[in-house]
């Protein structure tokens, strides 16, 4: 143990001869830490939160990459993709996909005695995944592909069901338009409810084949081909190798087929998440001023304070360096006190937020109804060490000061 390490822990320990306002500064200082750390701690998380949340919502809805009929994006939505075995084999094979699934879309109106709504009307079918339908399911159940029944079935969003005024059980007529009119009847079986508008207000879900036959399609056409990938950051990567998979010669309809990725498709929500890491950043900033502040007053009162004890060690023949190395160490004991308390606070109400949701949101604003957290260990240590680091660097400042002071002067201090 170094000497300077040995009289900074005792002059940290012992609470004898230390001034009110030293041990007023040394507290502020922290406090400061603590506060600074556990606000950074709480929005890393809060916006980790959110992004992951409003991404899984999005993919929920369209999945992480799409394969379109080319023809179809640009002149309507009558062209299908052919899914064959062979095709969606080898997509399945592709390395970084976890799941291939058709589905098939048909846009129309839902419309009541008293009421319509325009609506986009999804085909799903036994190799769709329903794990994010059925996590926002709040009445009912999914529409299955086995359902045998004469009249289809329809889930719809909470938003539908409020402004048409159905409920589980209700029949309703639905109304499609190409070179004629059709019209079906619906029973809805479900409704769910993501609070994200966009897609609330028009998507409806039923079994994929009875959106085929409106557009009389056999089984293995489809609208979209959707993928999963296992990783998401690794989306851009799976889609450049998925292009190369895509036949290079026209389908039996002459039409060849594109990739696109869930960044493309919905880059305006994307964009927008991206100007959070920027807000991240501001409050990383201004939350590491407070705390370089705080502990340079606290150090700087407690150099002041303790002038006598620098004249001390400087007549016992201690060198300026020695005596800046004691209130170096000294300041990262305050530091290291200040992290520890905001670890304990941060970290604290991220778990009361995550495990009881007891700050809400408003879901027409913000898209969810609580305040979504994650637990980043990683952030959460490199947090604390680029806290210290940049901290312990702020104190080489005050620590210069003790160059300054004469022993004879510093005996005479009171």
């Amino acid at each position: 143990m170094s000497i300077s390490f040995f009289i900074a822990k005792r002059l940290y320990r012992t609470n004898d001869n230390i001034g009110r306002i030293t041990s007023l500064g040394v507290n502020i200082a922290t406090v400061g830490i603590a506060v600074g750390l556990a606000v950074m701690i709480v929005s890393v998380a809060v916006v980790l939160g959110f992004k992951d949340e409003i991404k899984n919502k999005v993919a929920g809805f369209g999945s992480h990459i799409q394969i379109h009929n080319s023809d179809a994006m640009q002149v309507s939505d009558t062209l299908p993709v052919i899914a064959t075995s062979a095709f969606v084999d080898r997509l399945r094979k592709c390395r970084g996909v976890s799941h291939v699934q058709r589905v098939t879309r048909k846009t129309g109106i839902l419309k009541t005695d008293t009421d319509f709504q325009g609506i986009s009307v999804t085909g799903i079918g036994s190799d769709y995944d329903t794990t994010f339908l059925a996590s926002h399911l709040i009445e009912g159940t999914l529409p299955h592909q086995s359902d045998v029944a004469s009249m289809p079935r329809l889930l719809i969003s909470k938003a539908v069901a409020d402004a048409l005024r159905l409920d589980c059980g209700d029949k309703v007529f639905a109304y499609f338009f190409d070179s004629d009119i059709r019209m079906r009847r619906y029973i809805v079986c479900g409704i769910y409810q993501t609070n994200m508008m966009q897609f609330d207000n028009n998507s409806v879900f039923s079994t994929l084949s009875s959106v085929n036959s409106l557009n009389r399609w056999d089984s293995l056409s489809c609208s979209i081909l959707e993928i999963l990938v296992d990783n998401f950051d690794d989306i851009e990567d799976v889609a450049d190798h998925l292009a190369t998979l895509k036949p290079t010669t026209p389908d039996r309809n002459g039409c060849y087929y594109s990739v696109y990725t869930i960044n493309e498709l919905y880059a305006a929500i994307f964009d927008w998440l991206k100007l959070l890491d920027l807000n991240i950043w501001v409050i990383l900033g201004l939350m590491t001023c407070v705390c370089c502040f705080t502990v340079t007053s606290g150090l700087l009162i407690l150099i002041l304070e303790r002038t006598p004890t620098i004249g001390v060690l400087k007549a016992l023949g201690s060198r300026n360096a020695l005596v800046r190395r004691v209130f170096l160490h000294y300041g990262i004991f305050v530091i290291g006190r200040g992290l520890l308390w905001g670890n304990l606070v941060g970290l604290l109400l991220c778990y009361v937020q995550w495990q009881w949701h007891i700050f809400p949101l408003d879901a027409t604003n913000y898209y969810v109804d609580y305040v979504p957290v994650i637990f980043n260990w990683w952030g959460v240590i490199a947090l604390n060490l680029s806290t210290l680091f940049i901290c312990t660097i702020t104190l080489v400042g005050p620590t210069l000061i003790v160059s300054h002071i004469k022993p004879i002067k510093a005996l005479r201090f009171d």
